[in-house]
C-alpha cells in the first residue's frame, strides 16, 4: 500500500498542479498568528510536532481503509506544496528560451529565497535552489512518510512553513530534522549520478554539522552531475539538475519497492 500511495501521489503531482488554495502554506496562513509564528523553544516545537504526527496517524488508523487511504494521499499532496515552485521554474525556463536574462534572474531570485547558505553564487546558486526545493518539497516529505506515515510528513510540512516564516527556533530545529534525510538524498545523488566523483564527497561530509546541510547536499549533487554554468542564459544546467533530482526520486521508489519485497516495509 505504501508503494501504491507513493506512485499515485507522484502521478497526481506530475499530471496536474494542486490548486494554490489547497497548498499547505496557504492553508496554514489562515490559522491564528500564534500557530503561524509560535514563540516556543525548539524542544517544545519538536514535542508539538511529534504529538501532531501521532494524533494524525491515530485518526487515520481509526478510519476505515476506504476513507483513510484517499485522505492520506490528499494530505501528502497538500504537504508537497510545490505549485508555486514549479510555476517559477517554468517561467525561468521560458525566460531562458526567449533569451530574457532579466526575467530569468527575477525567477531565480524567487527560487533562491529559502536558501541560507552563502557558498554558491550566480547560476550555481540557482541550481542549488532547485535541488534544495526538490529536497524540501519532495524527498523530505516522502522520507518522513515512509519512516512514520502521513503524520510525520505533515509535521515536517508545518516545520518547513515555520522556517519560511523565519521563526528562529524553527530554523534551529529544521537543521536537526533535515540531517538524516539530507544524507539519504545525497546518497541517492551519488548512485544515480557520477558515482566515482560523488561518493568521495558523500563520505567526506557524512558527519558534518547540521548547519552545513545545504552545502553538503549541493557538493554531492554538483559532483554527481557536472554542469557548465559559464553561460548565464543557458537552461541546460537547470535541466540537468532537475533530471538528476527526478532520477533520485525513481531511485527512492525502487528502494522502497525492494524493502517491501524483503518484508521490511508494508
Amino acid at each position: 500500500m505504501m508503494l501504491l500511495t507513493l506512485l499515485v501521489l507522484l502521478a497526481l503531482d506530475r499530471v496536474t498542479m494542486l490548486s494554490p488554495a489547497w497548498q499547505l502554506d496557504n492553508l496554514l496562513a489562515k490559522l491564528p498568528p500564534q500557530v503561524q509564528r509560535p514563540a516556543f523553544a525548539w524542544p517544545v516545537l519538536l514535542a508539538m510536532l511529534i504529538a501532531l504526527a501521532l494524533v494524525l496517524d491515530a485518526i487515520l488508523l481509526a478510519l476505515p481503509g476506504i476513507l483513510a487511504w484517499p485522505i492520506g494521499v490528499l494530505l501528502l499532496w497538500v504537504c508537497l506544496d510545490s505549485t508555486e515552485i514549479r510555476q517559477q521554474y517554468r517561467r525561468m525556463l521560458n525566460a531562458f528560451t526567449r533569451g530574457d536574462l532579466e526575467a530569468a534572474d527575477i525567477c531565480s531570485e524567487c527560487l533562491e529565497q529559502p536558501l541560507t547558505s552563502a557558498q554558491y553564487s550566480g547560476r550555481e546558486r540557482t541550481l542549488m535552489a532547485l535541488l534544495w526545493a526538490n529536497y524540501r518539497h519532495y524527498c523530505a516529505v516522502l522520507f518522513f512518510y515512509v519512516v512514520g506515515g502521513v503524520g510525520p510528513a505533515l509535521a515536517y510540512g508545518l516545520l518547513r512553513y515555520w522556517h519560511e516564516q523565519e521563526v528562529a527556533e524553527a530554523r534551529k530545529l529544521i537543521k536537526l530534522v533535515d540531517w538524516l534525510p539530507v544524507r539519504f538524498t545525497a546518497l541517492g545523488f551519488a548512485f544515480v549520478g557520477h558515482y566515482s566523483r560523488a561518493m568521495p564527497k558523500y563520505l567526506e561530509g557524512l558527519l558534518r554539522h547540521p548547519n552545513d546541510n545545504e552545502d553538503y547536499l549541493g557538493e554531492v549533487a554538483m559532483a554527481a552531475e557536472e554542469v557548465d554554468c559559464s553561460d548565464p542564459c543557458s537552461e541546460k544546467p537547470s535541466l540537468y539538475m532537475v533530471a538528476l533530482a527526478k532520477r533520485n526520486l525513481l531511485f527512492f521508489l525502487a528502494l522502497v519497492a525492494a524493502l517491501i519485497l524483503f518484508g521490511l516495509l508494508v
